[in-house]
């Protein structure tokens, strides 16, 4: 049986490996995945692989680095990372103008045995889209 932090260090070195399916095999069948900034709540299964996917197609070169994880007494690990990248396509609605992106993220990990239950991931929404140049936050450029 692994501890908590050993199961969500795994999970993040395959993020950070671009391993969408390294990391899901540390998700349990029926965990769930909730990004705040985008009001995204599902299976990380599904919404949580489309959206990994899509990551790594808009930020080919996205380094993903762990500052700092701890677990907490009731198996929930929170990290501390940092998303570096420079925009190659479409993200979130921004069309592609080649911007680096360097964002911190929150992850909190909820962990039963040997598997993730929960994945809740937040940023700065604000300053994603300042880094992707996107100069009205509400309207978005969309690609057509």
């Amino acid at each position: 049986m692994s501890s908590a932090l050993e199961v969500g260090s795994a999970f993040m070195t395959c993020l950070a490996q671009h391993d969408v399916n390294g990391a899901l095999t540390m998700c349990a069948p029926h965990c769930s995945i909730q990004i705040v900034p985008l009001a995204l709540e599902g299976a990380i299964h599904v919404e949580g692989r489309a959206f990994f996917e899509n990551w790594f197609h808009a930020f080919p070169d996205l380094s993903l680095t762990t500052r700092r994880m701890f677990a907490t007494r009731d198996d929930v690990v929170a990290v501390e990372t940092s998303f570096d990248g420079t925009q190659a396509n479409a993200f979130l609605g921004a069309i592609n103008q080649e911007k680096h992106v360097d964002l911190d993220e929150a992850w909190l990990l909820r962990v039963n045995a040997d598997y993730i239950e929960n994945v809740k991931l937040r940023w700065c929404q604000n300053q994603l889209y300042r880094r992707l140049a996107v100069r009205r936050l509400d309207r978005v450029t969309i690609t057509t």
